[in-house]
């Protein structure tokens, strides 16, 4: 699982090494049956200017490279092994009603579709201003596009789990104050994954809440309590990782 994660994170650094690039990206658009392909584009500046992306919300706009597809796919399917493993033996130990919680994020996990994220600021004003934030592109990749959502999601250990309505000025706390933990919920932190893909620990307990407000397409993930938590590597940070790594819906 640590050379997944590695893969995942280190694969932006390596394609701008790149000096003589060139690369093939697929565009996918919701409003729209059929992809556009845009083919040379030797960096981001020149991907970003293309007609393909035009009208598209930058902060959600995801782009994934092809080897990471696969390692992310590949992680993703054995979180959902990991979780099956543990509900199994959690009902062999009688406990059903843990067994039940995970068995909820395995679906939730599972209805996920994941692409191999690359973690940049695909904003053509930020690209142009910022060269050093140009990365050079060689390859095959593929861009989703969208329009600004009008929802956010409530993800994990939390009951009715699943989009909202997103509120200008609300903050995480109030977006869970309508959705109880479930049994083995963290309930002093909570991790916020914003439509980049950047990721925040917000503190959500009454003796250390601190006012976030979420943007619009992004994740509230209740993870689990420590105490809950199986041996292993950390089962958080890996539902995380996959969630960080979904497309666009």
């Amino acid at each position: 699982m640590k050379n997944i994660t590695y893969l995942l994170a280190g694969l932006a650094a390596c394609v701008s090494l790149n000096v003589c690039a060139d690369s093939e990206v697929t565009v996918f658009s919701p409003d729209r049956s059929e992809t556009a392909l845009v083919s040379h584009a030797q960096n981001l500046a020149q991907l970003t200017a293309s007609p393909a992306l035009a009208g598209t919300w930058w902060p959600g706009t995801v782009i994934s490279e092809k080897l990471a597809t696969a390692a992310a796919v590949q992680q993703q399917q054995q979180l959902l092994a990991r979780l099956k493993s543990w509900s199994a033996e959690l009902r062999a130990d009688d406990d059903g009603e843990k067994a039940a919680v995970v068995d909820n994020l395995y679906q939730q996990i599972a209805a996920i579709k994941v692409t191999g994220r690359q973690i940049v600021n695909l904003d053509p004003d930020w690209v142009r201003l910022r060269p050093e934030e140009n990365r050079r592109l060689e390859g095959e990749y593929s861009v989703y596009t969208l329009q600004k959502p009008g929802s956010l999601t409530i993800a994990g250990l939390a009951n009715n789990s699943g989009k909202t309505t997103w509120v200008a000025g609300r903050s995480v706390v109030d977006y869970l104050a309508d959705h109880e933990r479930l049994d083995g919920g963290e309930r002093n932190f909570v991790t916020l994954i914003a439509p980049t893909g950047k990721t925040e620990q917000v503190p959500v307990a009454y003796w250390n809440r601190r006012d976030v407000e979420p943007d619009a397409g992004s994740i509230i993930y209740v993870g689990f309590s420590a105490w809950s938590l199986p041996d292993g590597p950390d089962l958080n940070q890996q539902i995380i990782s996959v969630l960080t790594h979904r497309i666009p819906d």
